[in-house]
């Protein structure tokens, strides 16, 4: 089955594994200076627009890209569906882009912004693993949802599904936790995650969710 997957999604699977790599020598060589100076501009910006109002909503919303959402969500499908295969593939899926999380942001070994609003996570910066993470399990939850579904609630459920994303994003950028550039590099490796997950179960897992 694994080799099986690995052939399907090969393409998948090397754009991943570019992206990271690329990225990894990016942060270890002079282009990286520029990014930063681009970084800090961003900074400037955004703390400029700082207010409470601003501050207490992207509080609230940077929480749905924690570990502890996702993990209540998945209790809730395997509580809520009769068929277990949706707990299965929304907990492979979820792990999957985590792994993936873990080997780029030790790939690149790029420090935290050093002033926050809320705790810096002791993890490196890049990429943002609220944004990678979130990419992938809302954009599969979504899938998964809507699943039985007419096409026209798919695609407002994937619009909503991609702003919420986007949201998230912005709050890590906001907050101060991570750099402007954290969040593209999460959006970049986590599209080719998002693909491997759903062609996976396209190709292999579709006749076990109906």
């Amino acid at each position: 089955m694994i080799k099986k997957i690995v052939k399907e999604n090969y393409l998948y699977l090397i754009f991943i594994l570019l992206f990271i790599i690329v990225f990894s020598i990016v942060m270890r060589s002079s282009l990286h200076d520029s990014i930063i100076l681009f970084d800090k501009e961003i900074i400037s910006y955004v703390r400029s627009i700082f207010n409470n109002l601003f501050t207490s909503i992207f509080s609230i919303i940077t929480n749905f890209g924690e570990i502890y959402i996702p993990i209540l969500i998945i209790l809730c499908v395997f509580i809520c569906y009769k068929n277990k295969w949706y707990f299965y593939l929304l907990t492979g899926g979820y792990l999957f882009s985590g792994i993936v999380t873990f080997i780029a942001k030790y790939a690149a070994s790029r420090p935290r912004p050093i002033e926050a609003l809320i705790e810096i996570p002791k993890s490196y910066s890049f990429p943002s693993g609220h944004t990678l993470t979130s990419l992938v399990f809302y954009c599969l939850l979504c899938y998964l949802i809507t699943y039985k579904c007419s096409k026209k609630v798919k695609l407002i459920s994937f619009i909503f599904t991609t702003i919420f994303v986007y949201f998230i994003a912005i709050s890590r950028i906001y907050l101060g936790v991570h750099y402007f550039s954290d969040v593209i590099g999460g959006y970049i490796i986590g599209i080719p995650c998002v693909m491997f997950v759903l062609n996976t179960i396209e190709c292999n897992f579709k006749e076990k969710l109906k």
